[in-house]
């Protein structure tokens, strides 16, 4: 069990209870499973290129449009392998509605959001102003 799986159920569930049944239920669940790390890989680009000054954003911008394109992409068809492909789902959602302490995993699931998106915002924060 881990942050994830929780996460990708959750939104399973509430995705089906407000929109209802279609055909991409389980594929919208991961993509914002996937949106996090994202945020998380876009932060670290973005630390990146301010500690070598900008080289990229300012001299290499295809490159470095390249790299946020080919990072999306990549989380994205990794997410997608290991959450939606091969019974995966079924895997997971077993796994998560056996968990005995959901209680434990919602609050380490919320608080993986809340870090996930100050942290994009510190690294934009760093990006534009510097420390």
């Amino acid at each position: 069990m881990n942050v994830w799986k929780y996460i990708y159920i959750k939104f399973f569930k509430i995705r089906r209870r407000i929109i209802g049944r279609d055909g991409a239920d389980e594929y919208a669940a991961m993509l914002f499973v996937a949106s996090f790390d994202s945020l998380l890989y876009f932060g670290i680009l973005i630390l990146i290129d301010k500690s070598v000054d900008n080289v990229l954003l300012k001299e290499y911008e295809p490159l470095y449009f390249a790299f946020y394109m080919l990072g999306m992409l990549t989380i994205e068809r990794l997410r997608n392998r290991t959450m939606c492909k091969n019974g995966a789902f079924e895997r997971i959602k077993e796994e998560v509605e056996n968990e005995p302490q959901k209680l434990k995993w919602s609050i380490l699931s919320i608080l993986y959001m809340i870090f996930v998106v100050f942290f994009f915002l510190f690294c934009c924060y760093i990006g534009k102003y510097g420390l």
